[in-house]
């Protein structure tokens, strides 16, 4: 699963909030915070979502296989709450706890690339929920023109990371149909006490398929309870952009 740079972690809750927290915040959010029992989000990052379903009392824990996402997230965090974090990816990860409630949002599956791995996370994760436990993850609708063409260098973010000191972001991708991978390419552009700093940080995510997802769960231990195709619950049809999906342990 990819790394992710420090200068990512630190500007990413600037970056996100504008990108992508309209999407899909206030859905997992409510999922969270309306679990009657212990949740857990599978790459939490720097708290986008953790932090305000734990400040609206949910029993949420969080992983993150980044250590500079986790500093950011314990930076955040009261003391008393730094036991809810640990370091670990769906892969690898092991709690010693079950959770009635389990996310995995934003495309954290897309950063597992081969087969073998994608079962095993789904295997990790039934074995961490009780039973009647649900899993929720997304990943992107792919979009054959884009898959052909590919991204070229565009500016996602332009702003402010601080009053004053200005970031932006530009993204450019190419796709290989074969191996359904998705090289990603983002460039930081800041200024920071007087100075211009520029970053650049590349990153494989695997893209995938309705059939192929609902063969995925099928191999796992996991049940498919249904995917969706957007954060309202909406049926999948030919305009959707997100596969939502949801697994239960049977």
């Amino acid at each position: 699963m990819s790394a992710y740079p420090d200068f990512v972690a630190r500007f990413y809750d600037v970056v996100y909030r504008e990108v992508r927290d309209a999407a899909d915040k206030a859905y997992y959010v409510n999922k969270l915070v309306s679990c009657s029992g212990p949740s857990l989000e599978a790459g939490g990052g720097t708290g986008r979502i953790f932090l305000e379903a734990l400040n609206k009392g949910a029993d949420v824990h969080g992983t993150d296989n980044s250590p500079e996402m986790l500093s950011v997230l314990r930076g955040k965090l009261e003391p008393c709450h730094h036991h809810r974090v640990r370091q670990g990816d769906l892969v690898n990860m092991d709690l010693g706890k079950r959770f009635d409630l389990i996310i995995a949002p934003f495309r954290v599956f897309s950063h597992i690339i081969g087969i073998d791995e994608q079962i095993r996370a789904l295997n990790t994760v039934h074995d961490h929920l009780a039973p009647g436990g649900v899993f929720i993850f997304d990943l992107y609708v792919p979009n054959l023109k884009l898959l052909l063409d590919g991204l070229p260098p565009t500016t996602d973010f332009d702003g402010e990371h601080a009053p004053g000191k200005r970031l932006s972001r530009t993204t450019s991708a190419t796709s290989d149909l074969i191996t359904q991978i998705t090289s990603v390419k983002m460039k930081f552009d800041w200024e920071d006490e007087g100075r211009q700093y520029s970053r650049e940080w590349s990153f494989p995510m695997r893209f995938f398929f309705r059939y192929e997802l609902e063969h995925l769960v099928a191999r796992s231990k996991l049940k498919l309870k249904a995917i969706y195709g957007d954060f309202s619950e909406s049926p999948l049809d030919s305009g959707s952009k997100e596969f939502l999906i949801h697994c239960i342990r049977a």
